[in-house]
């Protein structure tokens, strides 16, 4: 009965799993899952009734490889893609072209994918990145505001001037920023097409694998914390936010809805940094300059 395809990268665990088992529940969708490692992402997709396809977007050869794989699976056209896969680093880190990894695979990796299968889109698509509130310096997040600077430094950075952690950290919130602001220069250049562009923010979100990079005690400490603060109000499991975030895909009042940012179910703000129009042209331009430099 499936009549239409969706991409979730980052799709084998977390939020991203719980946002395919949302999708994969309807007969309408097929859904493809993508994981570094090609056995575990067929593996977790069998068990949710999706397809698992392997993608490591600190690769700009993988993202290629991948695109090409998905056009030649026979699956039906490609109405959706949600760009979920995020890393958080403690200490300073390389993707496999040579990029910070942070920048490499959250925001790098993923406009390469979305140009990627830009000409495999059939409207009427949507494309929906997740962010995070720690991109906006208003919100008191606990983490380090994002870091103003270009793509090109954003990718080959000097030596970190704080602590390991910390860096790491803030390149979390820079990268999701660029995430923010990457959706809205699309939203504007796929307005025509019939390709809708939006942002998500699941909110304080724990029970996910974004800390394992983090020591053994950090992790079983987030883990036995996250089992408490999931029953304080404003806190959302993967399963609450990944229903949330599937409705992007498939809610028919927001066919038209394009440029915006949602905080679960709500349409809220984001930062007046992620606004700037001339910020968010700037490192969608640079950061394509960026991408061909290092395919060659």
């Amino acid at each position: 009965m499936s009549d239409r395809t969706v991409v979730i990268t980052g799709g084998t665990s977390g939020l991203g799993r719980d946002c395919a088992r949302a999708l994969a529940a309807d007969p309408h969708w097929t859904v493809v899952v993508t994981g570094r490692d090609a056995a575990r992402a067929a593996r977790e997709a069998a068990e949710i009734g999706a397809e698992g396809m392997a993608l490591d977007l600190g690769s700009l050869a993988s993202v290629r490889d991948f695109a090409t794989a998905l056009r030649g699976a026979g699956l039906p056209p490609l109405r959706g893609l949600v760009c979920n896969a995020g890393l958080q680093f403690t200490r300073r880190a390389y993707t496999a072209d040579g990029v910070e990894a942070t920048f490499g695979v959250n925001h790098l990796g993923h406009l390469a994918l979305v140009r990627e299968l830009r000409a495999d889109l059939v409207a009427p698509a949507r494309i929906v990145f997740v962010t995070s509130g720690t991109h906006d310096p208003s919100r008191f997040t606990g983490m380090p505001h994002p870091l103003t600077a270009s793509a090109r430094e954003l990718a080959h950075p000097p030596a970190a001037t704080e602590p390991a952690h910390r860096d790491g950290r803030r390149r979390y919130s820079t990268s999701k920023l660029a995430n923010l602001q990457t959706a809205y220069e699309l939203a504007r250049r796929l307005a025509e097409d019939g390709v809708t562009v939006n942002a998500f923010d699941p909110g304080l979100m724990p029970g996910t694998g974004l800390a394992r990079d983090a020591s053994r005690f950090a992790q079983a400490l987030w883990g036995s914390v996250a089992k408490v603060l999931v029953l304080l109000p404003g806190v959302n499991t993967p399963a609450r936010s990944g229903a949330d975030l599937a409705r992007l895909i498939t809610d028919p009042s927001l066919a038209a809805t394009t440029g915006r940012h949602f905080v679960g179910r709500a349409e809220r703000p984001s930062s007046a940094a992620s606004y700037d129009p001339e910020a968010q042209r700037a490192l969608y331009d640079d950061s394509v300059r960026l991408i061909a430099e290092l395919a060659h």
